[in-house]
């Protein structure tokens, strides 16, 4: 039993269909991240080159995890940075680990956690990578240092992708000031945003 207050995303016959073929036969993540939202990081991971390298902040329970990293190819990896005490969430504190680690298990051999804030993770991290998805803190300063750490770390033609644009005035504020301005194209759904690094 879950411990999370998430909701269950429901996914249209469509969309169970097109989870079915990509290895996921019956959806058991409660998750803030919708249905849309699920399957664009999906299409979105897939995208991307052989042997990518995507960073993920703010993994929580693992569903957006789990549909990023079926996106990638094998000899690609997800490195999933939390502290997975659910520090910044409206639900209160708990360690999510163990269920983190349960609801990614069917594609964990491409999954690299680093359980630590994203500043710290950041602050020793020398690769460049191919794929950012943002969905940590959404305080502007929490935001802010998140794109400031990592961002420059993103390949040109890389993907960065930030979630709950529909609410959150931190999150929308830095894309217009730090990240629009970067970028060749962008689009975005009600509340979730992505683009291409110049």
């Amino acid at each position: 039993m879950s411990t999370s207050q998430a909701p269950m995303p429901i996914f249209s016959f469509k969309q169970k269909l097109k989870l079915f073929l990509i290895g996921i036969s019956k959806w058991n993540i409660p998750t803030y991240t919708t249905n849309q939202e699920l399957l664009k990081l999906y299409e979105l991971a897939k995208s991307l080159p052989k042997k990518s390298l995507a960073v993920e902040i703010g993994s929580y329970i693992g569903a957006s995890s789990l549909l990023i990293a079926k996106g990638l190819h094998n000899e690609s990896k997800l490195i999933c940075i939390d502290t997975w005490q659910n520090d910044a969430m409206t639900e209160g504190n708990w360690d999510s680990f163990s269920e983190f680690i349960k609801n990614v298990n069917t594609v964990k051999k491409k999954i690299e956690t680093i359980r630590n804030t994203s500043v710290l993770a950041g602050t020793n991290f020398n690769e460049k990578i191919d794929f950012l998805f943002i969905d940590g803190d959404h305080s502007y300063d929490a935001v802010k240092k998140d794109v400031d750490i990592w961002f420059p770390k993103l390949k040109s033609g890389g993907i960065i992708v930030m979630h709950d644009i529909g609410w959150a005035e931190g999150v929308i504020k830095v894309i217009n000031e730090d990240i629009q301005p970067k970028l060749v194209n962008y689009e975005k759904l009600p509340n979730m945003y992505w683009g291409w690094k110049k």
